[in-house]
């Protein structure tokens, strides 16, 4: 993904030498953030926008800006245009939550959201997103996701029997297994079956165009995968269109209310401001397939990369699980058993909040705005300000991985992996959808998934942790693993990004 990016970025420089000088002209005059303090622009093209995407390891820079500058600062994106950077929990919220659709997505970032997705949720804006999170709202309720609970654990369950498989004989020992390449399958199946009620066949090794194109979608070599997802994605969702709109068409009402459903019945809508037109569906299931599994295989890679490191946590995961099992007998756990456990959530809400998947989003001033501060900045000029003045069009980085690691939100361990700050947590905030997090986002925008993933996320976590123990391959091999900016948060080995991700971990069967 850097490299795509940064080429779509890089192919500015090649455009006729008219427009750049225009471009810069514009974009230094048009708006100015010059009274807050902020890095030095180290390129006048791709301003800190490049230095981000190229960093070795996601935050590191912007954990030293913040420090420094304090929740919001100024820094430079491409043409040497001001970009407000914030990670104020009140700034997040009105920017968010207060707003509305006043700071939609900065038209660049559209575009490469429509390349690569087409026409779905997350490239509409205004009205036109209003329509779309309607008429998908149906399949993500809590109600409706409950249903899909036995899918996620028999999915697992397939996991679990591959994986035994794979150690045989040195079950005890335990064996080497590079999770990123599983947890990428399961999550896979998992989203065809329940959105679309089509089979990847992942976790049976049955091969597909788009399964083939997601095996080898974080190659360095291969960022040509993303040129062609978006055409292959819609060659397998129109049959599957089509012939769930044939099989409605002959029923007296709506029925189910999974995602392929709820599209089908958008598409057939009378009412023109409800209604959703082909492409836009099969962006939809385009948008749902790519976002709704790769994120929480990221997740779930970050989580067992975390218990790992901390085996105190892992045992009281598992202890939590035998307590539902001595209750439960064989029976499989139901949603509230999920949720009541107490450490294994707040396991999953510290992974969340250490390695939220999108660590920054972007957003632009729909018209001469002022964004409120809960923590006051100092100005260039040594003034201390608890707004920012910004005009139309302004250009705003939502830093939400910093927010999830402010201090003065999380406390003095804000960077260090902690569970217990979720179990008796002593402030109340009301940031995010989850946990008051913003690994989701917030607000009209929020990602209109987040409970399918938290469900998906306990019931991996629960069936793998209570099969097998995690533990270091050998010694110093985690320590080579950086979380690469790679447009999710990517595990790769240190000095060899172009091996793709990669998260070898010893597994080890349970007694």
């Amino acid at each position: 993904m850097i490299i795509f990016i940064a080429k779509v970025i890089f192919a500015l420089v090649l455009i006729p030498i008219g427009y750049i000088v225009y471009g810069l002209v514009y974009r230094y005059h048009q708006r100015s953030l010059k009274f807050l303090r902020g890095p030095a622009n180290t390129s006048l093209f791709f301003g800190a926008d490049y230095d981000l995407l190229h960093q070795e390891e996601t935050g590191v820079l912007e954990k030293k800006w913040f420090e420094e500058y304090g929740t919001a600062f100024r820094a430079s994106t491409y043409f040497s245009e001001d970009m407000l950077m914030v990670a104020d929990p009140k700034a997040l919220q009105y920017v968010t939550v207060t707003s509305g659709y006043r700071f939609p997505k900065p038209e660049d970032v559209r575009q490469i959201t429509a390349f690569l997705m087409g026409r779905g949720i997350l490239n509409a804006e205004g009205v036109i997103h209003n329509r779309h999170r309607k008429a998908l709202n149906p399949a993500f309720s809590a109600k409706q996701l409950r249903q899909f609970l036995g899918l996620f654990q028999r999915s697992t369950g397939r996991l679990v029997g591959n994986w035994q498989e794979e150690l045989g004989n040195s079950a005890s020992e335990g064996s080497v297994i590079n999770v990123t390449k599983w947890l990428p399958k399961i999550t896979l199946d998992v989203i065809g079956q329940s959105a679309f009620n089509y089979n990847f066949g992942s976790l049976d090794g049955k091969e597909t165009e788009l399964g083939t194109i997601f095996e080898n979608l974080f190659y360095y070599t291969e960022e040509k995968r993303f040129l062609g997802f978006l055409n292959a994605s819609k060659r397998v969702a129109r049959p599957l269109f089509k012939k769930a709109s044939a099989e409605k068409i002959t029923r007296d009402q709506f029925e189910g209310k999974d995602v392929l459903s709820v599209l089908v019945h958008a598409n057939q809508e009378e009412d023109p401001k409800k209604r959703l037109d082909e492409d836009e569906v099969l962006s939809q299931m385009a948008t749902m397939i790519l976002a709704g599994h790769e994120t929480t295989a990221s997740t779930m890679t970050w989580i067992l990369y975390a218990l790992t490191k901390n085996p105190k946590d892992q045992e009281k995961i598992y202890r939590e699980i035998q307590e539902i099992r001595e209750r439960n007998g064989d029976n499989e756990p139901s949603p509230q058993d999920l949720d009541s456990m107490p450490f294994f959530n707040a396991v999953i809400k510290e992974s969340l909040r250490l390695y939220p998947i999108v660590p920054i989003i972007t957003r632009e001033a729909q018209s001469d705005d002022a964004i409120p501060l809960e923590f006051p900045i100092t100005t260039v000029s040594g003034d201390q300000i608890s707004q920012i003045p910004v005009n139309k069009g302004q250009r705003v980085a939502l830093c939400l991985g910093m927010y999830n690691r402010l201090p003065q939100v999380w406390g003095h361990d804000a960077d260090q992996w902690n569970p217990g700050r979720f179990m008796n947590p002593t402030k109340k905030r009301t940031l995010g959808v989850y946990a008051n997090l913003m690994s989701f986002s917030a607000g009209l925008r929020a990602c209109i998934g987040w409970r399918f993933a938290v469900m998906e996320l306990q019931a991996i976590l629960f069936g793998l942790t209570e099969k097998f123990e995690f533990c270091p391959p050998a010694s110093g091999v985690l320590d080579e693993i950086q979380a690469v900016p790679f447009g999710l948060i990517i595990p790769m080995k240190k000095g060899k990004w172009r091996e793709g991700k990669q998260m070898p971990l010893l597994v080890k069967a349970r007694r």
